[in-house]
């Protein structure tokens, strides 16, 4: 009976204790609730995607916004200790490259099952939630003035008569820039491949930093061309800019937008939360308000049609990227 009285009164005197514990665990948790990500969304739609995921996971977000190029030159700079949790909007071939520099965290989310197999990595290194594609934005309103014909094809761009009218995102900074460039390489090689940029270069007025620069420089009647991605061109038409998207009659190259959890992110329980949630139709819909097109069966996206794509190799296009971009820069850099 004493033993018992002193084992009661021994436990009500730990159990404060253990309270206090896994209230702080639980505090703590809460307070870790937080992760940081690198994209490369597009100012317009980042705000809208992180409060959708913030609201439906609980999760405090910190995004910082990147260009393609410039997250993996940032990422190549901290590796091994990323400075982010996750990766949200990156193209597929830099995440090929993340994996094979082991940089990336391995997690098969259930939350997936409903999504195509060909959008998530088989091993659960990294998840498509969207893609995207490479296209020509043309000012309809130039070009009635000039009188010129729309350009049908990639190689409609080498014609003399584009000098100067020509704008381009720079492969060195852009993931846009560097599907142009894989998709021109893809269809032609390589040695035609450069023998076509050489020829392009001479018709290009400015290379941005930023790869939906150009659909703006276009629509707001900068240029009569820009090279840039379908959703650049769609939301400045629906806006009522004098634009017009162009899919080349060769095909064009498409990027899978992915997600990835970084190996040495400090909230993996938050980073799987936030990979389970983006593979929801929920969210696929939400993204589908400011996207071309979703990986979510059924939810229609902004660009309605289905434009002529190329059976583009992102693997090729990760293995062979520095090697191509240093000879861009070497060839074309101003």
């Amino acid at each position: 009976m004493k033993k018992s009285l002193i084992f009661i009164l021994a436990f009500l005197l730990v159990m404060p204790t253990f309270l206090l514990f896994a209230g702080s665990e639980e505090k703590g948790g809460a307070e870790t609730g937080v992760i940081k990500y690198y994209t490369d969304n597009d100012e317009s739609e980042l705000d809208p995607l992180a409060s959708a995921i913030s609201k439906g996971t609980g999760l405090k977000l910190e995004p910082l916004r990147l260009s393609s190029g410039e997250a993996w030159a940032r990422v190549e700079a901290e590796a091994p200790n990323i400075g982010a949790d996750m990766h949200f909007g990156w193209p597929l071939s830099f995440a090929l490259m993340a994996k094979d520099k082991g940089l990336l965290m391995k997690y098969k989310s259930s939350a997936w099952k409903d999504i195509p197999d060909q959008y998530k990595d088989p091993d659960g290194y990294w998840y498509g939630w969207s893609y995207w594609f490479a296209c020509i934005a043309v000012n309809t309103k130039l070009l009635k003035e000039k009188g010129y014909d729309m350009p049908k094809s990639w190689k409609d761009l080498l014609d003399p008569k584009w000098k100067g009218e020509i704008v381009m995102p720079n492969p060195g900074t852009s993931g846009t820039a560097f599907l142009t460039v894989s998709t021109i390489m893809q269809l032609y090689g390589e040695d035609e491949g450069w023998d076509y940029l050489a020829k392009l270069n001479k018709n290009v007025a400015q290379y941005t930093k930023s790869g939906s620069a150009p659909g703006q420089l276009a629509a707001q009647g900068e240029y009569i061309i820009g090279i840039t991605w379908d959703q650049a061109v769609q939301k400045r038409k629906d806006e009522g800019y004098p634009v017009e998207m162009v899919i080349p009659e060769e095909g064009t190259g498409y990027v899978l937008d992915i997600a990835v959890i970084y190996k040495n992110t400090k909230n993996p329980k938050g980073a799987k939360k936030f990979i389970d949630y983006i593979g929801t139709k929920e969210f696929q819909e939400v993204v589908a308000q400011y996207r071309s097109k979703v990986t979510y069966p059924g939810v229609e996206a902004l660009v309605k049609f289905n434009p002529k794509l190329i059976d583009y190799d992102a693997r090729w296009a990760a293995d062979n990227r520095d090697r191509i971009m240093s000879m861009w820069k070497e060839k074309f850099s101003q």
